[in-house]
C-alpha cells in the first residue's frame, strides 16, 4: 500500500488548490493613465463595473474575470513595460482597454511577438485601423469618422470660417489629416492650422495665431488639459467661436475643469448617451450601476468602458471552454453584425472596425451634455 506522507498530501492538495484556482479565472490586462488625466481612469472604472457584474452572475462558463489595471502615466516606455509583466507575469489571456495612441502604438509589436490579441483600445487613431492590425480589434468608431461628423455638423451650423487646433503627435497629425480631408471635401479650407509640443502643453502661441485670425469655429485634435486650456484662453481673450472636439476628451473631469466655459462647445461622442435608457445596453449600463457597492459616475467614458468589457466578455464566451488568445481572436474575427444591446460590432479577418456609431454633443448650460 502506497503510504504518502503529511507533509506531500499538503504539499500535492495546495499545489492542486492553485492549479484550480488559476484554471477558474481568465486574466485580462490593462495599462492606461491612472495618475493623470480622468478620462483614462473612467473608461478603467467602467470596465470593472461590467466584470463585477459579470462575476456576481457567475462569470463566462463558469470562469471569473481578473482584471488588471497598471497605470502608465501617458508613457510608453512605461506602457511597455506594464504590458510585459502583465504578459509575462500574470499570463493575461488579452490585454484591453490601453488609452492614448502613442502608448498603444508603442505595444503594437508587442502584440504580434506574443500573439496576444489587444481588444477595445480607446483611441480612434489610423494606426490602429489601417492596414487591419492582426491583434487589434477596435470598439470606438475612427477619429477619421469623427472628423467627418464634425465637419458635416459646420454646414448645420452654416459655418465656413474654420480654424485648426492639433498636438504635434501621431494623435494630432490623424486628426488633422482628418479635418483636411474632410474640409476638403466640402469645398472649405482653413483659415488657420496651429499646433502645440505634447511634452508641455502649452497652447499660447496656438491661441495668439487663433485668436488673431477670428474663426467662427475650432477643430481641436488636442489633450484634455491642452482643450480645457485652450478654450479658457481663448474666452478670456474675447474670442468665442464654436469649438469642437474629437472624443478623447470624454471625462467628468475636462467637463467640470472649464465651468462656465464650457457651455456651447461641442464633443464627439463614439456610445450612446448613458442616460438614453431606450437603448437595451444603457439600461443594462444603468442595472449594474445601481448594483454596484461604489458606483462610478454614469459618465460616456465610463459607460465606454462597460460596452467595451461586454464585447471582450462576448468575444470569450465564444471562445468556449478553456479559451486562450488565438480561440479569442478567433471568436472576435466570426462576430459579425453582433448586437451588443444597441451598440452593433461587425468583424472579420481583414477588418476589425468594430463600430461606425458617431455623434455631436453640445454641453449646456447646466454642464451636462445635450445630444
Amino acid at each position: 500500500m502506497l503510504r504518502i506522507s503529511p507533509l506531500l498530501l499538503g504539499l500535492i492538495l495546495s499545489t492542486f488548490s492553485a492549479f484550480s484556482a488559476a484554471e477558474n479565472k481568465i486574466v485580462i490586462g490593462q495599462s492606461v493613465e491612472l495618475s493623470g488625466q480622468a478620462t483614462g481612469k473612467e473608461n478603467m472604472l467602467g470596465a470593472q463595473l461590467y466584470f463585477n457584474w459579470l462575476n456576481a452572475q457567475g462569470g463566462i462558463l463558469g470562469q471569473q474575470i481578473e482584471f488588471i489595471s497598471y497605470d502608465d502615466q501617458r508613457d510608453p516606455l512605461k506602457t511597455k513595460e506594464n504590458t510585459l509583466k502583465l504578459i509575462n507575469e500574470h499570463h493575461a489571456l488579452a490585454l484591453f482597454g490601453y488609452r492614448s495612441t502613442p502608448t498603444v502604438e508603442a505595444i503594437l509589436p508587442l502584440l504580434e511577438k506574443n500573439k496576444i490579441p489587444l481588444v477595445a483600445p480607446f483611441s480612434g487613431a489610423q494606426s490602429l485601423y489601417r492596414p487591419t492590425h492582426p491583434y487589434v480589434f477596435n470598439l470606438r468608431a475612427s477619429y477619421q469618422e469623427e472628423a467627418a461628423k464634425m465637419v458635416e455638423s459646420l454646414a448645420t451650423l452654416q459655418i465656413k470660417k474654420v480654424a485648426i487646433l492639433h498636438q504635434d503627435d501621431t494623435f494630432g497629425k490623424d486628426g488633422l489629416a482628418g479635418f483636411e480631408k474632410n474640409l476638403t471635401a466640402k469645398q472649405l479650407k482653413p483659415v488657420i492650422i496651429a499646433e502645440y509640443k505634447r511634452k508641455d502643453l502649452n497652447v499660447d502661441a496656438a491661441v495668439a495665431s487663433i485668436a488673431a485670425v477670428n474663426p467662427q469655429a475650432v477643430l481641436m485634435a488636442c489633450t484634455p488639459n491642452a482643450c480645457a486650456d485652450f478654450i479658457k484662453k481663448m474666452r478670456a481673450s474675447g474670442h468665442a467661436p464654436q469649438f469642437l472636439m474629437l472624443s478623447n476628451v470624454n471625462s467628468e473631469e475636462f467637463f467640470t475643469s472649464l465651468g462656465k466655459d464650457g457651455r456651447g462647445i461641442g464633443v464627439m461622442q463614439v456610445t450612446p448617451s448613458p442616460n438614453n435608457v431606450g437603448v437595451t445596453v444603457v439600461r443594462e449600463f444603468q442595472r449594474a450601476l445601481k448594483t454596484a457597492s461604489h458606483p462610478p459616475l454614469a459618465t460616456d467614458a465610463v459607460e465606454e468602458g462597460f460596452i467595451a468589457a461586454k464585447l471582450l466578455a462576448e468575444g470569450l464566451r465564444r471562445a468556449g471552454a478553456n479559451p486562450n488568445a488565438q480561440k479569442l481572436v478567433a471568436a472576435l474575427e466570426a462576430m459579425h453584425d453582433v448586437d451588443l444591446g444597441g451598440v452593433f460590432v461587425n468583424y472579420s479577418a481583414r477588418n476589425h472596425d468594430g463600430s461606425h456609431f458617431v455623434e455631436l454633443s453640445i454641453v449646456g448650460q447646466n454642464g451636462k451634455l445635450i445630444r
